[in-house]
């Protein structure tokens, strides 16, 4: 089923390694940057364009690049350098795009078809519209907002809803960069859901092969990451505005990174207080179609498969 117009400007999506990727322009060169919902800062790969063309930043900086184009001209904008080549998939990855430009307009992201459009918030779709297209919505108050003042103090602008296992509940970060295909339905979670589900009398066995030791922001400081499958098939699931489960999945993988106090200012989930996951990115596969609207603080996923 073709989606309706209001989803906006229809452009290529290219799901390579299970993370979606399209074209952006910097100057007359073009590349694959990797849609990364997860992620505050965007990257470019200078090496990583097509045709061998290499975007210089402006002169005298080392991170403005003149004449970025994407669904548009974007002027000069900030992307910090770095190297991609190590990302093998059926494109090379030329960048990533993370909300500093994704929670300006809604999005929509069509696995399926391979199309991602672009709305304006004035005529993006109506409720009704997006539940007859079989999608269903969450919540990313506080979290996920194109009006930055929206988000909580301490807390990146990254698409968050509402999750839980058994009587354990969390909010789980929706990371669309985050490639699973060695364990599908990966979840990392922090030490507080780790606790929670413990509290909850909800049992995990670890799988000590897979488990991994992961370098961190700071140089010499590595980080251990311990999994476990669920005991007794309690699911994982994200939960819907009306408090149903929007995904269910009873086969997850759960990674619990337990940053050192070394790393701990790297960010990310390990540091916080509140229980949290991170969704990996078989979860958006699977789901179809995903809408990320920042203007109502909101997600509309498909029907999982």
């Amino acid at each position: 089923m073709e989606l309706q117009a209001c989803h906006g400007e229809k452009k290529p999506l290219v799901i390579s390694s299970q993370m979606p990727y399209a074209l952006a322009r910097v100057g007359d060169a073009e590349g694959y940057f990797v849609l990364d919902f997860a992620t505050t800062d965007s990257t470019i790969d200078p090496q990583g364009f097509a045709g061998g063309l290499v975007p210089e930043p402006v002169a005298g900086s080392a991170d403005q690049f003149a004449d970025f184009d994407f669904y548009g001209s974007w002027g000069t904008v900030r992307l910090d350098v770095q190297d991609h080549s190590g990302i093998h998939g059926t494109v090379r990855q030329a960048g990533i795009l993370g909300t500093d430009f994704l929670s300006l307009n809604p999005f929509t992201l069509d696995y399926d078809a391979g199309a991602v459009y672009r709305a304006s918030a004035a005529s993006f779709c109506s409720d009704e519209t997006l539940r007859a297209e079989g999608l269903r919505p969450l919540w990313t108050a506080g979290y996920y907002a194109s009006d930055l003042s929206r988000v909580q103090p301490g807390f990146p602008n990254v698409p968050t809803v509402p999750a839980r296992i058994g009587a354990a509940q969390a909010v789980a970060q929706l990371d669309t960069g985050f490639d699973d295909a060695l364990y599908r339905h990966s979840v990392n979670i922090n030490r507080a859901f780790f606790d929670a589900l413990a509290a909850a009398g909800v049992a995990l066995e670890p799988v000590p092969e897979a488990g991994m030791t992961l370098s961190t922001c700071v140089p010499g400081e590595q980080q251990d990451v311990f999994a476990y499958r669920i005991v007794g098939g309690a699911p994982f699931e994200l939960v819907g505005v009306d408090g149903s489960a929007v995904v269910s999945a009873a086969d997850v993988m759960l990674f619990l990174k337990d940053t050192p106090p070394g790393a701990r200012q790297c960010g990310g989930i390990g540091t916080w207080g509140i229980p949290a996951a991170q969704v990996a990115a078989s979860f958006h596969v699977d789901a179809r179609r995903i809408v990320f609207d920042p203007a109502t603080s909101r997600v509309w996923m498909g029907t999982v498969r």
